[in-house]
């Protein structure tokens, strides 16, 4: 097959990576689990990068380069219809505009683990936030608290990094009193932190945030009630709710005894409003049935009510009078009956509470087969009406209406068959998902339409088309698992369409190590531009295969293919310098600026001479030998000297002063060395002085002012 005329054009690092969101869920009466907007995904990937490479890379790589203005231009999409973005944190995931990640998520769950190894509630971002703020937190984030010192969140308040537009959360505070008015003397636990962290999110920019309005939870609670509503603020309090409820659920100690009564206390001061928009940041419907279940096993048992109501209300469900009554009755016995009551009510109440949350809505009061009945007309609906209001059943295309009467009976045969494969080649894979995503669990036809999809042999017809759509991509090779990756990687570099290429790139991007494997047997083939892509992807695996090398690409004819190779083989083990030697040397521009930015903080010794006269004495571009001589500010070798005297001057005039070289970048910022480190040299002093007697503006500062270029 030959080269396509625009695949020169595509490249893998100008993609755009796979959101994190997720399909909503669709649900019992046509109700949607919240899912995070693609802005949002987009940023939370990147922000995960970021840190992740951070704390991969040491510092000046160049994989670090453009991952803070990614970070930024994600940002600026978001700002531009607010001007504040919060993120809660849990154990194992995010909380950001009522949305929890799923935990599920590499990416994100290794990001909330790592936030909350440093033992903050939340990170904010304003409007205004810059790349260096970006870079500098992402360094602070990137540090392994066990290994390189004390968690943030546990820092002293004035000496927890402070940015203008960014601002970190702890969880807690030293010197916490745990008991009631009675200080332990010893380290809080992990629930006094949280709620004295909650205390002061709630309390911040209150006059009531004195120490001792901490304890009180009626005081927090009025802070909460008569919040002005920024997203940011509530965002703030549901991630310490959320692990609140989680922590308490296993706690035993008196210390977190006196918790579980403050928050107890603090739902019942909540009035049902408060409380619902709250439970409704807390993200899906199943994350809050996890905050309500975690509630149950550590909350009052009115707490408990009030949350329970609050999550009905804040997801649209409906929890009849009659059961909330009971509700109430078995609370007020387990609250003031007398002890064996106490005990039963309390049992009985958390009980039905999880009985409830099993599915979430009420038992049906109709028979059962009334009830069957009831649930098949309700899916035979979409028979009567066409994919448009007021479509006639008629003018359904046979092949859907075929596949939804199989839905119905739940049958499947040749025919059936047939018309998944006719509703494939029309490029109605989305139709297809969705019908799978909706219909009841157990389904026999939803399992063999699922199976089908999944086929190697049809993933590869869907990917062969002009374009694909990604949910429908991701639909198909999330079930497929690694078996969809040999379709990809063909799909990857055969594939015509720029589009379905980015597509599959990101998707191959995200599945990490076990991605290795099949990229090794790959690395024979001899296009260029599998070869950069394979070699791309291999920079996204968090670990490389055993036996995998890069040194051999830096060879390549193709300088596009030594440029994706560099950054993998500048990490192999024992070969950095060897690797520098060649990048500097190479005659692609890009490969020697790759290899100059990496020589930027240490220069050794062995790769001056190549430096100088690879880059400096070669006829490389101004801005390459500038970044020459700047490297060369880290070097002790005596070759520096001359070197720099001899890119600076051209000789000497008749009456035997030095003569200066034609200004230029690299001469500005070579004189600006010479200055700041032979000034006294005496065959430095002379050519500083004919540099001062200069008609160039340039030269004469550089040369007399003391400043540098």
């Amino acid at each position: 097959m030959g080269v396509p005329s625009h695949r020169p054009d595509f490249h893998p690092f100008d993609l755009v990576p796979i959101s994190v969101t997720e399909t909503p869920t669709v649900q019992a009466g046509g109700r949607s689990e919240a899912a995070l907007s693609r802005e949002l995904s987009d940023f939370l990937l990147e922000f995960s990068i970021g840190v992740h490479r951070h704390a991969m890379y040491p510092p000046g790589h160049p994989s670090l380069l453009p991952v803070a203005e990614n970070i930024i231009a994600r940002l600026a999409e978001i700002f531009s219809t607010r001007r504040v973005l919060a993120i809660g944190v849990a154990r194992d995931q995010l909380v950001i505009e009522g949305v929890a990640t799923d935990q599920r998520h590499p990416v994100l769950r290794d990001l909330a683990r790592r936030l909350h190894g440093h033992q903050l509630g939340a990170v904010s971002f304003s409007k205004g936030v810059d790349v260096p703020e970006v870079k500098s937190l992402l360094e602070v984030l990137a540090k392994d608290p066990e290994r390189q010192g004390r968690p943030l969140g546990l820092l002293p308040s004035d000496q927890l990094p402070f940015w203008e537009h960014v601002q970190l959360f702890p969880l807690g505070y030293d010197q916490l009193e745990t008991k009631e008015g009675v200080g332990t003397g010893q380290e809080p636990a992990r629930a006094s932190h949280l709620w004295i962290g909650l205390a002061r999110a709630a309390l911040a920019g209150a006059e009531a945030a004195a120490e001792a309005a901490l304890g009180d939870p009626s005081v927090v609670a009025r802070s909460i009630r008569e919040h002005r509503r920024e997203a940011a603020y509530d965002q703030v309090i549901v991630g310490y709710l959320l692990q609140l409820a989680e922590e308490l659920k296993a706690g035993a100690t008196e210390e977190a005894e006196v918790v579980r009564r403050r928050l107890s206390a603090l739902i019942r001061e909540l009035d049902g409003d408060t409380l619902a928009r709250l439970v409704s940041m807390g993200g899906s419907l199943a994350q809050r049935r996890k905050f309500i279940l975690d509630a149950n096993q550590s909350l009052a048992v009115d707490a408990v009510v009030k949350i329970l109501q609050a999550a009905a209300q804040a997801s649209e469900q409906t929890i009849s009078s009659s059961l909330v009554r009971l509700l109430g009755k078995l609370s007020a016995h387990a609250e003031a009956g007398a002890r064996r009551v106490r005990d039963q009510a309390d049992t009985a109440l958390r009980d039905h509470v999880e009985e409830l949350l099993k599915d979430w809505e009420l038992r049906d009061p109709n028979p059962d087969q009334y009830t069957l009945i009831l649930d098949a007309m309700a899916r035979a609906a979409p028979l009567l009406q066409g994919p448009a209001a007021g479509q006639p059943a008629e003018e359904l295309p046979g092949a859907k209406r075929l596949l939804q009467m199989s839905f119905e009976v739940d049958v499947w045969g040749p025919t059936v068959a047939k018309a998944v494969s006719d509703l494939m080649e029309a490029g109605d894979v989305a139709y297809l998902l969705e019908l799978v995503q909706q219909a009841p669990p157990g389904s026999l036809a939803a399992a063999r339409v699922r199976e089908h999809l999944t086929r190697p042999a049809n993933l590869r017809r869907f990917l062969a088309g002009p374009d694909v759509d990604e949910t429908s991509l991701r639909g198909i090779v999330e079930p497929m698992g690694t078996e969809a990756i040999p379709v990809l990687l063909d799909a990857l570099v055969d594939s015509e369409s720029r589009s379905v290429r980015r597509k599959v790139f990101d998707l191959l991007a995200q599945m990490g190590a076990p991605l290795g494997p099949a990229l090794m047997a790959r690395l024979q083939d001899p296009r260029w531009y599998a070869l950069r892509n394979f070699l791309a992807l291999a920079q996204r695996i968090p670990q490389l295969p055993e036996g995998f090398s890069a040194l051999p690409f830096l060879d390549h004819p193709d300088p596009r293919v030594r440029r994706e190779a560099f950054p993998l083989a500048v990490a192999q083990r024992g070969v950095r310098d060897r690797v520098l030697a060649v990048g500097l040397a190479d005659p692609d521009e890009r490969m020697a600026r790759m290899a100059l930015l990496e020589v930027q903080e240490h220069l050794p010794e062995t790769l001056v001479p190549v430096l100088v006269n690879r880059i400096l004495l070669a006829p490389r571009p101004s801005e390459l030998k500038v970044l020459g001589v700047k490297a060369l500010a880290t070097s002790r070798s005596p070759l520096v000297l001359e070197v720099l005297l001899q890119l600076c001057s051209t000789g000497r005039s008749w009456l035997g002063k030095p003569k200066l070289a034609a200004p230029s970048p690299e001469v500005v910022e070579g004189l600006a060395l010479l200055r700041d480190r032979w000034r006294e040299h005496p065959r430095v002093r002379p050519l500083l002085a004919e540099a001062r007697r200069s008609r160039d503006p340039q030269l004469v500062r550089v040369a007399g002012s003391g400043e540098g270029p």
